[in-house]
């Protein structure tokens, strides 16, 4: 399959440039020119002196004249493009996203997007708590896992997102939109709000002198980008607060053990202990 010529990517911030730049230096025949907006003026000239694109656009619509759009921004804003752009899409053309939850904007695209255009709902699984195009490490997308969402029976485009995320050097995973919610409201959105909660809870505590290793790390996640966080968990409310119901039994558990003792909580903690190693941690 032949690299699209044109890629314009609506969104440079720590996604959108990093995606740039790895489609820029990507090996073998790669795309022809990358594009790139974003309604922060800021944003865009920095991912623009990040390399993350050969030119700017001068505002949205000019996205239309690309082969493959991507949509790196966040969720409310994807669809937002979706409903803007989506009715124009011309025949063959592709739309891929990167947000963070996949149902409303796999319906978004179903609804907007016309037959014979081409609409991949995706998610790359990577990038760090710090917002921004200056923060963009194409490095990160190296080995990442980048989940696609089928919009509907379109093996064309399907080809064609595989082909992006090949180039990326990130590894495909292909899911129901559904079923992508509900595990990241488990393994991302509820740790995102977890932190900002321990976060505010720290407020408690009178001098940075007792802030533990343990806290800097449970925070970590609370110093991602506000306005990223709110648009994902929102759009995947209902999910996230099945989550909150699973942590909830978790702990009343955890605090049970240890109202019985220590030879009680220990094995629990254990069982955890074996669980973080296998996300990676430790």
């Amino acid at each position: 399959m032949t690299p699209p010529s044109r890629v314009a990517i609506l969104g440079t911030g720590q996604i959108g440039t990093m995606v740039g730049m790895a489609l820029r230096s990507a090996p073998g025949p790669g795309v022809g020119e990358v594009v790139a907006w974003d309604r922060d003026p800021a944003a865009r000239e920095a991912c623009l002196r990040r390399e993350g694109a050969d030119r700017l656009l001068n505002g949205p619509e000019e996205a239309l004249e690309a082969d493959l759009i991507i949509l790196a921004t966040p969720v409310a804003q994807i669809v937002e493009f979706i409903v803007e752009l989506g009715p124009r899409l011309r025949s063959r053309q592709v739309l891929v996203d990167t947000g963070s939850s996949k149902l409303e904007v796999v319906r978004a695209m179903q609804r907007w997007v016309p037959e014979g255009a081409g609409a991949i709902g995706g998610h790359p699984l990577c990038g760090g708590s710090e917002p921004g195009p200056w923060s963009a490490d194409p490095a990160l997308l190296r080995g990442a896992t980048f989940v696609l969402c089928r919009v509907r029976d379109d093996p064309l485009s399907m080809g064609t997102a595989r082909q992006l995320v090949e180039m990326l050097g990130s590894t495909v995973l292909e899911l129901d939109a559904s079923e992508h919610d509900r595990l990241l409201a488990r393994s991302s959105h509820l740790p995102h709000l977890v932190a900002a909660a321990v976060a505010e809870m720290s407020g408690a505590v009178p001098t940075p002198a007792l802030f533990s290793s343990g806290l800097r790390g449970a925070v970590r996640l609370a110093r991602s980008d506000p306005a990223m966080v709110a648009s994902f968990v929102c759009a995947n409310l209902e999910e996230v607060r099945a989550a909150t119901r699973e942590l909830s039994l978790h702990l009343d558990r955890l605090l049970a053990a240890a109202a019985s003792g220590e030879e009680y909580l220990v094995p629990e903690l254990e069982a955890a202990r074996l669980r973080a190693r296998q996300v990676g941690v430790g």
